[in-house]
């Protein structure tokens, strides 16, 4: 039997817990990727992958208009908190996802000034906690300065946080 995929239909931006419903144009999650070092040695066929950590993450957001509390927010580490629905063919009945990012807003672009024409506004926020949870169920939280990396309940950075004696 075919199935209906539960599509991202809608979102919702909070920076600083103030909602931007009407204002946010376009959001992006961080990408999530480890940090990979090559191991082969003797008896080896080939090169395996060693987790070394998580990579750098970044988040952005869009705005249609040049909002003041948005503007100070550079320099800041004000959460920001992505809310998309993902709804499939059965219109009643919604996904609720919410993305909590922190980290430190790091850039601005107030786009290209031109006459008769939308500029929106850019900042960018280089993340160093993002928490992915979806209809109440975590899936992951990464919270580099606490050393955490817990996906589907395991911690995977557990067992070196308790052998560096944190």
């Amino acid at each position: 039997m075919i199935r209906y995929p539960r599509m991202i239909k809608n979102f919702n931006a909070f920076l600083d817990s103030v909602s931007f419903a009407g204002i946010a144009e376009t959001a992006k999650l961080p990408d999530v990727k480890l940090q990979v070092a090559k191991h082969r040695a003797a008896g080896m066929d080939g090169a395996a992958p060693v987790d070394m950590g998580t990579e750098d993450m970044r988040s952005e957001v869009s705005l249609k208009e040049w909002t003041p509390s948005a503007l100070k927010l550079i320099g800041t580490r004000k959460r920001l908190v992505l809310r998309p629905a993902a709804q499939g063919k059965v219109a009643s009945e919604a996904d609720a996802i919410i993305a909590t990012i922190g980290g430190l807003w790091a850039s601005l672009n107030p786009g290209e000034l031109k006459p008769g024409s939308d500029v929106p506004m850019k900042l960018g926020l280089e993340a160093e906690y993002f928490r992915l949870e979806i209809n109440g169920d975590e899936i992951f939280e990464i919270d580099i300065l606490a050393g955490k990396r817990v996906v589907g309940g395991d911690d995977q950075v557990a067992a070196l946080r308790q052998a560096m004696g944190f």
